[in-house]
């Protein structure tokens, strides 16, 4: 009997040193699963400051790209409404230096006559023209050269014109008569030398009372 409690009391002890082992590996094994759920619960809000750090990044550059186009755009049309502008400010002072390069030369003064409706008419036309002042002087010069033929030339246009057209009544810019007399003139004095005919007065007058 002295025996056994011997070897109970021996026992004893070592049971104690077994129960602190086995507290350690069970505090152990505890711990390892709570630091595992921590990093698994620190995931998620990891994951979301990454998206959102994306979506600002994306968001300033499409912004960037945005400003950037439209400040291209209005670039753009700044150009084209100076260059606008400018062509306009060209083609007006050209238009300006044309006039201011023109002159006008008396062509005639004259009375012709016209029997197309049945009764005579006579008609007192005077008959400018404009030209550049550069080729006044050549232009007066064949004129000069020419006068009876040109004469005769606008007497026969005015013998055969229709007296509706050549009173005013269709035709109050006597744009026909115009036409044909620079048509006349172009072969006499030369084509391109004269820019247009002016006809102030043309005046018909019945002869047959």
């Amino acid at each position: 009997m002295a025996e056994k409690t011997e070897k109970k009391a021996e026992a004893a002890p070592a049971a104690e040193k077994k129960a602190p082992a086995k507290a350690e590996a069970a505090s152990a094994a505890a711990a390892a699963p709570a630091k595992g759920g921590g990093f698994l619960t620190k995931m998620p809000v990891l994951l979301g400051g990454v998206m959102l750090i994306e979506a600002v990044v994306l968001f300033a550059g499409f912004k960037f790209l945005n400003g950037g186009a439209k400040n291209a755009s209005a670039a753009d049309l700044t150009t084209l409404d100076k260059t606008s502008a400018g062509n306009s400010g060209a083609s007006g002072a050209a238009g300006a230096t044309d006039a201011s390069d023109s002159t006008e030369i008396e062509l005639l003064d004259s009375r012709f006559p016209n029997k197309q409706s049945g009764r005579t008419f006579l008609y007192d036309i005077q008959i400018y023209l404009s030209c550049k002042k550069n080729v006044a002087d050549k232009v007066k010069a064949i004129i000069g050269d020419h006068t009876a033929l040109i004469a005769d030339r606008v007497r026969t246009i005015i013998a055969e014109s229709d007296p509706d057209k050549l009173g005013g009544g269709s035709e109050p810019g006597l744009e026909t008569l115009r036409r044909q007399v620079k048509y006349q003139l172009d072969e006499i004095v030369g084509d391109g030398m004269i820019d247009d005919v002016l006809i102030p007065r043309c005046i018909p007058f019945r002869t047959d009372y």
